[in-house]
């Protein structure tokens, strides 16, 4: 009994950590629409990282990582080179220029296919993966519900290279992104994931500083609601919640990790709506009744492998 209590605890805990993380990586997209208001886009991204760094800095030293020992071998920092300027500098800096003209619905939306996306890289650039029937139907699937969203922006068929519809298309690249990230990661399979994001993310801030010193300037008298959106954003979504994902990586895996994926942007969805006022796309049903059915065909296929 007492075995079986602890199980359930530990279930419990997995899962509360799990919807945790979707809520606070959901909560993102509203922050960084906040943060608009007073910054630009380059500044939001570059200070998020900045202040995540600084988190998982002062985290890793009082577990005892030396975050400051840099002999390390050279393919480890490339890949951290790598995961910093995929995971961090250039996607989050993407999704904040297209939040400056996209409804945070929309982009939280198209964040749902990075697992698909991730499946169909792994596949053309790992040759040691299978693919499966199931597999194909899942990123068939995703990829459909993504089209549909994407021709449903007004004028995106007559001129879809246009300057009004770039800003989709950047929110297609960040997923690419993430996912390409998400590839480096799995082939480095770091030894200590802790000092391994924190020094990801140290690399990620200097690659970020450039952008505050040549690109624009602060404004003069910010609103506050933006400074404590960009405090948060450094916060939690990308301090903390690296501490939750390195968290349930270690203890649960990376399958169990990717169902967050479903949680996300339901969760983008939600405030969205409810705090920003936002309006739903055109065809959002079809388009995330899709993505969802396909991320959750790809899941029950890796669940059984």
């Amino acid at each position: 009994m007492r075995l079986n209590l602890n199980f359930k605890s530990q279930r419990f805990f997995s899962w509360l950590l799990l919807s945790l993380l979707g809520l606070i990586w959901g909560s993102s997209f509203l922050s960084i629409k906040i943060a608009l208001i007073s910054f630009q886009a380059t500044q939001i991204a570059s200070l998020r990282i900045i202040i995540g760094s600084l988190i998982l800095s002062i985290v890793s030293l009082f577990f005892n990582i030396n975050v400051f020992n840099w002999r390390k071998p050279r393919g480890y920092w490339i890949s951290c080179l790598g995961v910093a300027f995929l995971s961090n500098a250039f996607p989050f800096t993407l999704l904040a220029i297209a939040q400056e003209h996209l409804s945070s619905v929309f982009v939280g939306l198209c964040m749902a296919t990075i697992p698909l996306i991730t499946l169909l890289l792994t596949y053309l650039l790992l040759t040691n993966e299978q693919i499966t029937i199931k597999k194909i139907l899942g990123i068939l699937l995703g990829i459909s519900g993504t089209a549909i969203l994407i021709m449903s922006r007004k004028g995106l068929m007559n001129n879809p290279f246009s300057l009004a519809n770039i800003y989709v298309w950047l929110c297609v690249l960040a997923p690419f992104c993430y996912a390409m990230g998400a590839i480096v990661i799995r082939k480095s399979n770091p030894s200590d994931y802790l000092e391994f994001s924190t020094h990801c993310l140290l690399i990620a801030s200097l690659i970020c500083i450039p952008n505050l010193i040549f690109l624009g300037s602060f404004p003069p008298n910010p609103d506050i609601k933006s400074i404590l959106a960009i405090l948060y954003l450094g916060l939690f979504p990308t301090g903390i919640a690296t501490i939750i994902l390195v968290t349930i990586i270690k203890n649960y895996g990376t399958i169990f990790l990717s169902l967050v994926n479903f949680k996300v942007p339901l969760w983008s969805t939600i405030f969205g709506l409810l705090v920003l006022g936002e309006d739903l796309p055109n065809n959002f049903s079809t388009s995330f009744i899709l993505i969802l059915i396909g991320i959750l065909v790809c899941q029950m296929e890796n669940r059984n492998d």
